[in-house]
């Protein structure tokens, strides 16, 4: 009976072992996970911010900027 108590024993050791490694495995994963998502969001705001700084640098054309919103108006 003994023997067979050990070996129960010795078997839930090692499912417990394995669990806790797939449980590692999958937290570290979504770590890298969640780490590619916030990096490629930084990578999205600075192209759109590097845009928006090439608009900035172009000289204002005050009556092309004016034309733009009369055709916006009449189409919306």
């Amino acid at each position: 009976m003994t023997g067979l108590l050990g070996k129960i024993k010795g078997a839930l050791a090692i499912a417990g072992a394995v669990i806790v490694a797939i449980g590692i495995a999958f937290l570290k994963g979504r770590k890298a996970g969640v780490q590619h998502i916030e990096a490629e969001q930084q990578r999205k705001r600075d192209a759109l911010q590097q845009h928006y700084d090439e608009i900035d640098n172009r000289p204002f054309d005050v009556g092309r900027a004016y034309d733009r919103l009369r055709e916006r108006s009449r189409r919306g």
